[in-house]
């Protein structure tokens, strides 16, 4: 979820949802109808509230930009507490900014909101003209009602004026971004040893020390068990690619039959010998499947709307399914694997998670034990290299290396292992041990070449975008946090998980 969150435009892709471009997955997804009639109250904001409708709209929104950019690894269970953080969280900001701009005095006319809807190209039909009756029905579906829509609108207007207001305050200097594009240009290059606990050969665990470990370490022992429970319990699942062709709410018989007929004429093409794949990406109307074929990846029960569920576990391996009619439209689905559930309860591994817990915990500290044999050496006077070189342990050397980059081949990713390259004189080795997933490693600094003046030049302008939009985000950042922490205080800020989940 990384990427999610990393953008350089952080709030603005949180918070401006302008059109209806990531709206509109949920209008055409696999989610269930929207609650118009809850009332519960999710987010409090002074006097702005949010209930479940609008707490499910931008998580729905958030989920189908996280699926789009995981894909296959994305996994619904393990995200469900990130999304309603996500979720929550935006609604907090989207409301102290709006807050914040309505203080200033500044607001949203109904004639800026109409330029918006105007604009957005998920409100045109095929000749490009604004389609009235889409935007009905979406903002009636989706919103329950076009004033919520407006007013939707609007809070994510004045959130975006208060954030350009917020954005026009920092600047960089021509020298902070020279010297960013210097050490960016900067390049080394090292010698490193790592010393990985997952290889070598195992060592024996005996009875005794397992039987000591669940008597002394049981609450460690069902921690690890929960937090590997999808190794030893998980319901079933199935995987699945659908082809989708949309029907609107309250469809004529006449949309029903040529939603129908089209999901009929690709399943033809898939009998006459066309990959699933290929026909999905050319007829499917799902946006957030559509250009991977119709892939789903793999859902339990009950994270479906039930009819497309029903039909995917009836499903062998391999099979394909008749027209499946669901709110959405007309689906084809073609089932790809299934896994049975897996149920091992805890009383059943707890000597399995113990031995392993030993084993590893072995591995580890003899691992570490050789790290500090080369530590030692390094202390007292020998390069890396010739203290690997007399324990018979192989020295590696990487690429060059750049402070903006912080892989390693053939070691991993580490900030801290190339910072150290940087300020490491030519020729010396640091004693530091780095542990780097389950390898211990100690670098050398072979050599370091600086930075092309003229290359740090043709690179100035970009740094200084750079280092602007860093400032800017770190600057709204604490805004936020500074206004989210006076509100809590007073009592005018209430996030109510409770109400989400149950």
């Amino acid at each position: 979820m990384l990427r999610i969150l990393r953008s350089g435009q952080r709030w603005l892709t949180a918070i401006l949802i302008a059109g209806i471009g990531t709206v509109f997955v949920v209008f055409l997804g696999l989610q269930g109808p929207s609650k118009f009639a809850s009332t519960a109250e999710v987010v409090k904001v002074g006097p702005l509230e949010f209930g479940l409708p609008e707490f499910e709209r931008v998580r729905e929104r958030r989920e189908a930009a996280i699926q789009a950019e995981l894909g296959d690894r994305y996994d619904s269970r393990a995200m469900r507490e990130t999304l309603d953080s996500l979720a929550a969280r935006e609604l907090v900001e989207t409301g102290l900014l709006a807050l914040a701009a309505g203080d200033l005095g500044l607001h949203v006319t109904t004639r800026e909101i109409e330029r918006l809807v105007l604009a957005d190209p998920g409100f045109r039909n095929e000749q490009g003209k604004f389609d009235r009756e889409r935007f009905e029905k979406y903002t009636q579906y989706v919103y329950g009602s076009q004033k919520a829509y407006m007013n939707d609108r609007r809070l994510a207007l004045l959130s975006m004026k208060m954030l350009a207001l917020l954005q026009s305050q920092p600047e960089v200097s021509e020298g902070e971004a020279r010297e960013v594009a210097r050490r960016d240009l900067e390049e080394a290059q090292i010698a490193f040893v790592a010393v990985d606990a997952g290889k070598g050969d195992p060592p024996e665990i005996t009875a005794e020390a397992v039987a000591a470990a669940i008597a002394g370490r049981g609450d460690e022992i069902a921690k690890l068990y929960q937090e590997k429970g999808d190794e030893y319990n998980r319901p079933e699942r199935v995987r699945a690619r659908h082809i989708l062709r949309t029907l609107p709410p309250n469809a004529s018989a006449e949309d029903d039959a040529r939603a129908r007929g089209e999901i009929e004429a690709a399943a033809k093409r898939i009998e006459k010998g066309e990959p699933f794949e290929k026909v999905a990406a050319e007829v499917s109307q799902d946006p957030g499947s559509q250009s991977r074929g119709g892939e789903l990846g793999f859902f339990a029960r009950g994270q479906m709307v039930k009819a497309f569920e029903d039909a995917a576990f009836a499903l062998s391996a391999g099979q394909t399914s008749g027209p499946v009619k669901t709110d959405f439209g007309y689906h084809l689905i073609q089932l790809e694997e299934r896994q049975e559930a897996l149920v091992r309860p805890l009383e059943t591994v707890r000597e399995e998670i113990a031995r392993d817990l030993l084993r590893r915990e072995a591995l580890r500290e003899r691992a570490r034990g050789r790290a500090q044999q080369l530590a030692d050496a390094v202390r007292g006077g020998k390069s890396l290299e010739d203290a690997a070189r007399e324990s018979q342990i192989e020295v590696r050397r990487s690429g060059w290396l750049t402070r903006r980059n912080p892989f390693v081949a053939g070691l991993g990713s580490s900030a801290e292992v190339v910072a150290t390259a940087f300020v490491l004189a030519t020729g010396k080795s640091s004693p530091r041990i780095f542990e780097i997933g389950d390898a211990f490693a100690l670098v050398q600094l072979l050599e370091r070449k600086e930075a092309d003046p003229a290359r740090v030049d043709a690179l100035v302008e970009k740094k200084r975008d750079e280092l602007l939009e860093a400032k800017r985000n770190a600057r709204i950042g604490a805004w936020l946090e500074a206004r989210r922490a006076e509100l809590e205080k007073s009592g005018d800020l209430v996030v109510n998980m409770k109400a989400i989940r149950g």
